[in-house]
């Protein structure tokens, strides 16, 4: 006999909190997404602490790498692990003031001004790690001009900041925000060098961003 509507709901209800799902609960869109993106805005303004983890993707018209990352910020002191292949197994980034340095897997130490120039020249990867701090929360980067397109809850859609667009696909809830947790990052024609020379007509660098879980510091 089938299991009537009711029962068979109550059933798969049972079987996802026997496998620890959870489902963020559905909410109404914002009545001024504008004001709730600048509500946002301030909010992550304090936030300097944080962790995540989860994976990157980069990929050019020649070459494509995946990594798992994990990305720890201490107010202004950045660490950045990320494990795989890129040539050259696990390589740490550390970000501050002063400047970046790189370890690779074979303990070479490399110093920069910039992370990303220096994740290019030692890897071959050209990721935007300065601006992004501020991207993977879900705001743009200050003293940097912008132009943001919003979805109805006030969370940035698409971002288009320092040569790049910024697509986010997926949000996550955490600690009272919503989260990004799927972003796609794309050059702009013309705007990034690659390996072997400058970026064509047709050349892209697409940065693809998964994270799967946040820290924050606790009170």
């Amino acid at each position: 006999m089938r299991a009537p509507p009711l029962a068979a709901w109550a059933c798969v209800a049972l079987m996802l909190l026997a496998a620890g799902c959870t489902v963020a609960p559905l909410r109404p869109p914002a009545d001024n997404p504008r004001e709730a993106w600048n509500r946002r805005m301030q909010a992550m303004k304090a936030v300097d602490e944080w962790a995540l983890r989860g994976k990157l993707a980069v990929k050019t018209n020649k070459r494509g790498d995946t990594v798992n990352m994990y990305w720890r910020r201490d107010q202004g002191d950045h660490n950045i692990n990320l494990y795989g292949p890129m040539g050259a197994g696990r390589v740490v980034l550390i970000l501050d003031e002063q400047g970046a340095v790189l370890k690779d897997g074979k303990d070479k130490t490399y110093y920069d001004d910039s992370a990303e120039d220096l994740l290019y020249r030692v890897v071959g990867w050209r990721v935007p790690f300065e601006p992004m701090q501020h991207w993977v929360l879900g705001v743009a980067a200050p003293d940097s001009r912008y132009e943001a397109k919003l979805d109805d809850w006030g969370r940035l859609a698409v971002l288009t900041q320092n040569g790049w667009k910024i697509r986010f696909l997926d949000y996550r809830y955490h600690d009272g925000q919503d989260m990004p947790r799927k972003m796609v990052m794309n050059t702009l024609p013309g705007s990034e060098p690659i390996v072997g020379g400058e970026v064509g007509e047709n050349d892209t660098i697409q940065v693809k961003a998964v994270i799967r879980r946040w820290d924050w510091p606790q009170n």
